[in-house]
């Protein structure tokens, strides 16, 4: 939904998405699952995106310049404001799609957490 005022001078267009997390999450969501493209992009990005255990205190220059153009192309398939993701997401993220890695110790989708 986009809003717009109009005063005598100016017209302004408000974010089309909301700064909620959730809402967030579901439009990046949605955005992966109906573009083929974008999550091949997303997953490329993801696997660029390498700390070595040694450096997670901060993040190596080369990293953070993968997580910027990351976030900047979260924004453009959102179409609206989105928050940033931290190293903390960004590493989440790639344990799952790039490493397809789940902590299935909790997972609800599980009969038995018992192997």
């Amino acid at each position: 939904m986009n809003i717009v005022t109009t005063n005598a001078t100016t017209t302004s267009t408000a974010a089309t998405l909301p700064l909620d997390a959730h809402a967030q999450l579901r439009a990046l969501y949605v955005a992966l699952l109906e573009h083929q493209e974008y999550f091949d992009e997303f997953k490329h990005l993801l696997s660029l995106y390498a700390i070595p255990p040694e450096q997670l205190d901060e993040e190596p220059a080369e990293s953070a310049r993968v997580r910027v153009i990351l976030n900047t192309k979260i924004r453009s398939w959102v179409s609206g404001a989105f928050t940033d993701l931290s190293v903390a997401q960004v590493l989440q993220w790639r344990a799952i799609v790039v490493d397809e890695r789940l902590n299935v110790s909790i997972s609800p989708w599980k009969e038995s957490n018992a192997y």
